[in-house]
């Protein structure tokens, strides 16, 4: 899911003093509705996440500067999951699908 920068810059402005939290994941990769939830769980596949806070210090203060940090935070996701899937799909017996033809989700 590509970031939306309009909501992201409106939070962060709303709250000054707030660090930033990342979470990055595989294993939902079937989930895209909420039937979709209904029909998957319980499940049996292994989810893998990451999670990683960026102090709010080390933000961007300058909207341009903030627009490119974010792009590249999404980037360093896209990388992340696209290793993640491809471990996947290597381990025999794995229930993962390979990836949509258009890649990992987000903004390249």
């Amino acid at each position: 899911m590509a970031p939306r920068p309009g909501g992201f810059f409106a939070a962060l402005d709303a709250a000054p003093d707030a660090d930033v939290y990342f979470v990055a994941h595989t294993g939902l990769e079937r989930i895209r509705t909420i039937t979709d939830v209904w029909r998957e769980l319980p499940t049996d596949k292994t989810i893998v996440m990451r999670f990683w806070r960026v102090p709010r210090n080390e933000i961007p203060t300058a909207r341009e500067e903030r627009f490119d940090w974010l792009l590249q935070e999404w980037e360093d996701i896209d990388d992340w999951i696209g290793q993640h899937r491809r471990q996947d799909r290597d381990t025999p017996g794995s229930t993962r699908f390979p990836p949509r033809s258009e890649g990992p989700a987000g903004i390249r």
